[in-house]
């Protein structure tokens, strides 16, 4: 099996560090020339959540540059059999839709790892509904430099299309592709409710990222006093309002699997965090702001995710 991951951020980089030695060949592309330059000569250093540390070599491992020029050469979506899109929403413009509907070779899949929901019909627009899978993962990593990166808790990837058709041939490929991340460490598993879980994803991002930003604190933290599990109680019940205002069912245990997800990535410091932190945009107006605009035209008010919206635009800037 042939892979191409799109994206040198923390999940990029765990997952190309840990498919590389199951993958006949495994492409990574980085959207900026640095991090292409310093991987390609050092590789990616991986720390396990056993604390293990170890290095992939850059001689096991394909780089590229890809920083949303038209005319630059990928050669790694020309000869993948799966593309992983593990770009922020803000980086699907038309330029990479573009690209990707020219150069992905004829038998690739792209599955696609954004936060958030607004990507979904866009991508699918672009490459049609059978050549893209959508994924939901809880894994949780941090990168440490370029070229480093942390793994900081287990979690679960679920992988589907938003149709529940597929023929015995797709299947069997894509129980291939689970068999390959289970080898790697990952639980993983195909899902026919890929809406619901998107929208069970969302709902944990949009409890967790951004009192983690705001706060400036890890994933467990949010639970050590009766305060911040308030707040996260806030934003999930305004949360499911929208959902139910919109007709999806979000699974009944999610508030007990929020608070899973927050031990299990205990020592996480969420992406939103880490933009904050190094100065970056963030993905707030695919979170919570998407909730926010989504109820205002239900007629509903959400004072508490629109509270946590200004708040991390505010520290954006």
């Amino acid at each position: 099996m042939r892979m191409t991951i799109i994206g040198g951020g923390s999940l990029g980089l765990l997952f190309a560090a840990k498919l590389v030695p199951l993958c006949k060949g495994l492409t990574l592309i980085a959207r900026t020339r640095e991090q292409a330059e310093t991987l390609a000569q050092g590789g990616i250093a991986i720390q396990e959540m056993s604390g293990e540390r170890r290095i992939v070599s850059h001689t096991d491992i394909s780089i590229e540059c890809y920083n949303g020029s038209a005319d630059e050469t990928v050669q790694g979506l020309r000869n993948a059999d799966y593309v992983l899109l593990m770009l922020k929403q803000p980086a699907i413009t038309e330029t990479l839709l573009a690209r990707l509907q020219s150069e992905l070779a004829p038998q690739a899949c792209l599955i696609c790892f954004q936060n958030g929901i607004g990507h979904e019909h866009k991508v699918i627009g672009a490459l049609g509904a059978g050549r893209v899978l959508f994924a939901v993962t809880t894994e949780g990593a941090k990168r440490e430099g370029g070229t480093a990166v942390r793994h900081t808790g287990h979690g679960v990837t679920y992988i589907g299309g938003l149709t529940s058709e597929m023929n015995d041939n797709l299947l069997q490929r894509h129980c291939s592709l689970k068999e390959v991340l289970l080898q790697a460490g990952f639980q993983a598993d195909l899902s026919k409710n890929m809406e619901e879980r998107i929208w069970n994803k969302l709902a944990i991002n949009c409890v967790i990222n951004p009192l983690t930003a705001i706060l400036k604190v890890t994933n467990g933290q949010l639970l050590d006093t009766a305060w911040t599990r308030s707040l996260m109680a806030d934003l999930f019940r305004e949360t499911s309002e929208v959902a139910e205002a919109y007709h999806v069912s979000l699974a009944q245990d999610l508030w007990t699997t929020i608070v899973q997800v927050c031990q299990a990535t205990s020592a996480n410091h969420s992406s939103m965090l880490q933009d904050v932190l190094g100065g970056r945009p963030t993905e707030i107006d695919y979170l919570n702001g998407s909730l926010v605009s989504m109820a205002g035209k239900a007629g509903l008010a959400l004072p508490n995710h629109n509270m946590v919206y200004r708040l991390v635009k505010a520290m954006e800037g």
